[in-house]
């Protein structure tokens, strides 16, 4: 077998190999597709998500379940401070939960963030199911769900909303 042949019988294997790969991997999501996304099990969905910081949907629905989680973790003190609004309150609050959550404390919510805090998880994904993220404070937790597309959603109080990056539609958004 020649050199050329070799070296194309590579190439072809590498692809279908790469193929094969890529074809067995989860889908991914990011902040690009609107909306925290997942498939499979639920524990790994926020592994690829974000970042949200003071410049990157600052203003959305993803910030206040960020701000719900620095709420259950103590880093909040009170439901009042779930605006949606990821301001210099809520970064100083994320730098102090990254400290105490061994990931680096830049004050911006990447997938190393969320997936620290995913392991806080617990409950069943699916329509109607709910899933809670089970906070460091004492009685704190905030309650999420997930549908059948894979789409997340979360409780503020009685407000469920879909966990949009580019739109603040709970009550508490005003």
């Amino acid at each position: 077998m020649s050199l050329r042949t070799k070296a194309a019988a590579a190439a072809v294997a590498l692809a279908l190999g790469g193929s094969v790969a890529v074809s067995a991997t989860p889908a991914s999501a990011n902040a690009s597709g609107g909306v925290v996304h997942g498939t499979g099990v639920a524990w790994d969905d926020w592994n690829d998500e974000g970042p949200i910081s003071q410049s990157s949907y600052a203003h959305s629905n993803v910030a206040a379940m960020w701000q719900a989680i620095l709420w259950a973790d103590g880093q909040l003190s009170s439901t009042a401070a779930i605006d949606c609004r990821f301001g210099p309150a809520t970064a100083a609050a994320t730098r102090t939960w990254q400290a105490d959550h061994g990931t680096a404390s830049d004050g911006i919510v990447g997938s190393d963030t969320l997936a620290r805090a995913s392991g806080q998880l617990s409950g069943t994904p699916g329509s109607g199911n709910r899933i809670s993220y089970e906070g460091r404070a004492s009685g704190r937790y905030v309650t999420f769900t997930r549908t059948d597309d894979g789409r997340w959603g979360m409780y503020v109080g009685n407000d469920l909303r879909t966990l949009w990056y580019t739109e603040a539609t709970f009550s508490a958004c005003a």
